[in-house]
């Protein structure tokens, strides 16, 4: 996590997600973690104003703020929490880490991962990930084990010290899967030269504020708003 996020920030996130959120939307921080690294980890480049609909369950069911000032942060921390993750998954990803909940209300701590899983799984539908490689669905599969409704059975026969050994193999599922598509959209990135990387560092599986957006023109977070006065205020 970016190392100018504290708990400040996550609660503020968490609390906007359950006070606007409904029961389609995303409505916690570990589900938004989730669902961001899958939207950055992706074959495809994916827009704010495609993914943000999705975190409020529908785009007919984005909320009605408070304030502006209110939207102005949720997104700035929202955005912020996204590169962060993209950044660490491609400069350093040995230190990625999943935002999963610790249950510490046990006599042993307890990692549970599920919603940070829905939240992945979230993304890859919304990515509409074509079809992978043998080694990569295994990948996919570490994680879809915890989320999706129709493993819970699986889940269910593990007990604890299997269950968390499970948990163990989805951050580096993770790092494996944002590599593999990664690899495969570095066509996109042609050296000074004409020639292309295999590994390019220059080009980023997330948004980032675009230089070419106009200061009037509609940001492209989904707000209505322009650029100006939405997310390029900062």
């Amino acid at each position: 996590m970016n190392e100018y996020f504290d708990d400040a920030d996550l609660d503020f996130i968490g609390d906007i997600l359950l006070d606007y959120g409904n029961d389609d939307s995303i409505l916690d921080v570990t589900e938004l973690d989730g669902f961001l690294t899958a939207i950055v980890s992706g074959p495809n480049t994916i827009m704010p104003s495609q993914w943000l609909p999705e975190v409020w369950g529908g785009k007919d069911k984005s909320p009605t703020w408070a304030t502006e000032e209110e939207f102005t942060r949720f997104m700035k921390l929202v955005m912020e929490m996204m590169n962060s993750i993209a950044s660490t998954l491609i400069e350093a990803p040995e230190s990625f880490e999943a935002l999963f909940h610790v249950n510490t209300a046990t006599e042993q701590e307890v990692i549970v991962a599920e919603e940070w899983c829905f939240g992945y799984m979230r993304g890859v539908k919304l990515g509409r990930w074509p079809k992978l490689t043998d080694e990569a669905q295994t990948c996919l599969q570490a994680i879809a084990l915890h989320g999706l409704e129709e493993n819970f059975p699986v889940l269910k026969q593990l007990s604890l010290e299997e269950h968390q050994r499970t948990v163990a193999n989805i951050e580096p599922a993770v790092r494996k899967l944002h590599q593999y598509w990664l690899a495969k959209r570095s066509h996109l990135a042609p050296t000074s030269r004409g020639h292309h990387t295999a590994a390019p560092t220059n080009v980023l599986p997330f948004v980032r504020k675009q230089p070419k957006i106009g200061p009037n023109e509609t940001c492209p977070c989904g707000s209505g708003k322009k650029y100006k006065k939405c997310c390029g205020a900062h």
